[in-house]
């Protein structure tokens, strides 16, 4: 898995989609490798405010927001 593509697309659904679920994201990820990572790049984007998600219950899907205007 290509980090910086992986990272670029991860951004690029963030620009397009606005609010999105963490499921819907992951929709086109072919391996469960394809998945850790973007996970990952989710948690760093998370740190650097690029992103806030929320879930409402337990085991709900986890909404992710963009803060990039």
């Amino acid at each position: 898995v290509n980090l910086e593509e992986k990272t670029e697309y991860v951004e690029n659904y963030i620009r397009f989609h606005k609010n999105f679920s963490f499921r819907d994201l992951l929709e086109n990820q072919k391996s469960k490798m394809d998945v850790v990572v973007t996970f990952l790049i989710i948690l760093e984007m998370i740190k650097i405010g690029k992103i806030v998600i929320a879930q409402e219950e337990l085991f709900d899907d986890i909404m992710i927001t963009s803060k990039v205007a």
